[in-house]
């Protein structure tokens, strides 16, 4: 009776070296692909995030105007420079503007005699995306 066997030097058993190597590679390359969409993310998270705190503040300043109608119908709300009012509460919310939005310019705040209303503008630069955004908002006090 004849026996077959293969010898051990013939067979292969287990996986190569390149074949570990290949794998490894497409491993790393669908890695880095992931990585490079967890960092867009994070990136349009954060324009969201500042864009959404504007529109909430500059829906504070409309209460507070609202909160105050006489003076808010005579201009008492306008804002050209950096500074509030205390009185009003307004220098607490262009400081959290510019805390909120990284804004290098003042928001403005225009009263239209014409239309007894505001003009709210809040501008920014947004570094990780590379451009600017704005926030314009007409308010009828």
């Amino acid at each position: 009776m004849k026996h077959n066997l293969k010898s051990p030097i013939n067979s292969q058993q287990g996986v190569t070296l390149i074949e570990v190597l290949v794998s490894v590679l497409v491993l790393g390359v669908g890695l880095l692909g992931v990585a490079g969409l967890q960092t867009t993310s994070i990136k349009n998270t954060n324009s969201s995030y500042e864009r959404t705190m504007s529109m909430i503040l500059t829906e504070n300043l409309v209460e507070l105007m609202r909160s105050n109608p006489n003076i808010a119908r005579t201009g008492g709300y306008s804002l050209t420079d950096c500074t509030g009012s205390t009185a009003l509460l307004t220098d607490s919310w262009v400081d959290s503007v510019k805390a909120v939005t990284t804004a290098e310019t003042c928001p403005v705040v225009a009263w239209d005699e014409g239309d007894d209303s505001y003009t709210v503008t809040i501008t920014w630069s947004d570094d990780r995306l590379n451009s600017g955004n704005s926030i314009v908002m007409q308010v009828l006090p």
